[in-house]
Parts: structure tokens; C-alpha cells; sequence
């Protein structure tokens, strides 16, 4: 699977080792987060096709049944909001 941005390529390749998933408990810790109330997420990787070409993106879901059903979601009501231009790094609000 490759992600291909403007005028630079990334590829974004995905193997899977099944013997060697089934004795590791966790994926490392930059595919795995925790939401406000602590519930752990894990990031997936997405693929589609278009002109021809394979592109990816990727979700964070709380398993592999929530990541199906957000893609379904997706596939329903996905809609683009418009182009990103920063990212400011923040602590999520705590509940007053």
C-alpha cells in the first residue's frame, strides 16, 4: 500500500506476521492511545483505490470490529471539511 502526497511519495507498506502477532500482546506504542475516559486505541491502516492508484490513510478505532464499523460510517456519510494547514499540540480538556 503507498500514500502519495503532491510532489513526494511515501510508501507505507503493511506485513503481517501472524505467528509472530499471536505472541505479542500490544502493538508499539506510537499505533496505540487512550481517549478521555482511558479506553485504549489502536491505529489501522486504510486503502483505496483511485485512478488507478493505490492510496492509504489511517483511523484510530478502540478494535478491529469499531475500525470495520467506522469504515462502513464512512462509506455512508464521509465528507471532506476542507484542506489542513497546522497542527497545534494540546492537553484534551479536562471534565470540570
Amino acid at each position: 500500500m503507498a500514500t502519495r502526497r503532491s510532489e513526494e511519495q511515501v510508501v507505507v507498506n503493511v506485513i503481517r506476521f501472524p505467528r509472530r502477532r499471536e505472541h505479542c500482546d500490544d502493538p508499539d506504542c506510537a499505533f496505540l492511545s487512550s481517549d478521555a475516559d482511558a479506553r485504549r486505541l489502536y491505529k489501522f491502516a486504510l486503502q483505496y483505490e483511485m485512478d488507478g492508484k493505490s492510496w492509504a490513510t489511517e483511523i484510530w478505532a478502540y478494535s478491529s470490529k469499531d475500525a470495520e464499523d467506522r469504515v462502513a460510517a464512512m462509506r455512508r456519510s464521509l465528507t471532506m471539511c476542507g484542506q489542513l494547514y497546522a497542527e497545534v499540540e494540546a492537553e484534551a480538556p479536562t471534565p470540570l
